[in-house]
């Protein structure tokens, strides 16, 4: 009998695994292939425009870079003007698309959403992004053809303390900025901007949290539970627009090199180096799960971690991390250390 049970139990626990790593790349083939008989442009899926935030560096830019090679029309989101104005120009002369530019700056808390709110629901906003109300926008006739592709986390419009840091050691402001950026925004973005997008009755909200919100992260930990957050509430914003035909994808990548995480390869150890994966892989990748999946990790090589972590119980997930995380603290103040001298 209790051979019985535990072979049930055992029988359960790997079909609930299969399904949650298995998923993805199941529903990734058997959309890529009736996609293959019913061809449809993004543009005329979703809309022309697809607007970005933290659009000037790293995953954000190759989003950008990605969706004006698939022919939309693309508004840049981001705090630094000649970045963005860079990128811009970038993309007109590669990819000869219209190309706008929004500059945002989304740490500054609570006093910013009555204006954006004031700026946005009267153009009938089809995205989720941030700007200030200075901000140039799209006309409202092109408003009502955007696609909402909105990014919090990693160089899209998300923060992180440059290096891993107890929390006692964070400055307060610091703190402050993850909340408002990896938290606030897009909370209340969506609750500024879901109305007008479930109105049209089309829509894609691309919220890209980490596989940090897997495990609570020690060294990172305000980090972490930002990205927690994001994956809870875009998996449960996700129920709540699929009846209006508004579809949001979650994306939980691993270590990508760009400008935020440059610190984990300065050091002379390779094993940080060999885990990253460069913007253009991951965009081969995660590009191609537009519109197909609605959970992804957005390389096949995070997909591995991913599944891997979840066959092992938080208190390990805990402990790799922060064996993780300690080592690169530890490494990141010799170097200090040596450069002081």
């Amino acid at each position: 009998m209790f051979c019985s049970l535990a072979a049930c139990l055992g029988v359960y626990v790997a079909a609930v695994w299969l399904y949650e790593n298995f998923r993805t790349p199941v529903l990734l083939v058997l959309q890529t292939l009736k996609q293959l008989v019913f061809r449809q442009k993004l543009s005329q899926r979703y809309g022309q425009w697809a607007v970005i935030t933290g659009a000037s560096d790293g995953i954000g830019k190759g989003y950008a870079h990605y969706l004006a090679a698939k022919g939309m029309a693309i508004v840049l989101v981001a705090r630094n003007a000649a970045k963005l104005n860079k990128v811009a120009d970038e993309i007109r002369a590669k990819h000869g698309v219209e190309t706008k530019v929004l500059v945002a700056d989304f740490s500054k808390g609570a006093e910013i959403y009555p204006q954006l709110e004031k700026a946005l629901v009267p153009l009938d906003v089809g995205i989720l992004g941030k700007c200030r109300l200075h901000a140039s926008f799209p006309s409202p006739s092109h408003c009502n053809t955007l696609i909402g592709v909105w990014f919090c986390t990693v160089n899209n419009v998300g923060v992180s303390h440059d290096t891993p840091m107890y929390v006692d050691e964070v400055p307060q402001q610091t703190l402050w900025d993850l909340i408002h950026v990896n938290v606030a925004a897009a909370t209340l973005l969506c609750n500024i901007l879901a109305p007008s997008m479930k109105r049209r009755q089309r829509g894609l909200i691309i919220n890209v949290s980490s596989i940090a919100s897997v495990g609570p992260s020690p060294c990172m930990a305000t980090y972490a539970a930002s990205k927690a957050y994001m994956t809870s509430f875009s998996i449960a914003l996700r129920d709540e627009l699929r009846p209006f035909g508004v579809e949001v994808q979650t994306v939980r990548p691993s270590f990508v090199h760009t400008n935020m995480t440059d610190f984990l390869v300065t050091g002379k150890e390779k094993w940080s180096k060999n885990m990253m994966v460069r913007v253009d892989n991951f965009m081969a990748y995660a590009g191609c799960t537009i519109g197909k999946v609605d959970m992804t990790s957005g390389h096949w090589s995070h997909g591995l971690q991913l599944a891997g972590l979840s066959l092992v119980p938080e208190v390990v997930r805990v402990y790799i991390f922060g064996l993780i995380n300690k080592k690169l603290r530890e490494q990141f103040h010799v170097q200090n250390n040596n450069k002081k001298r």
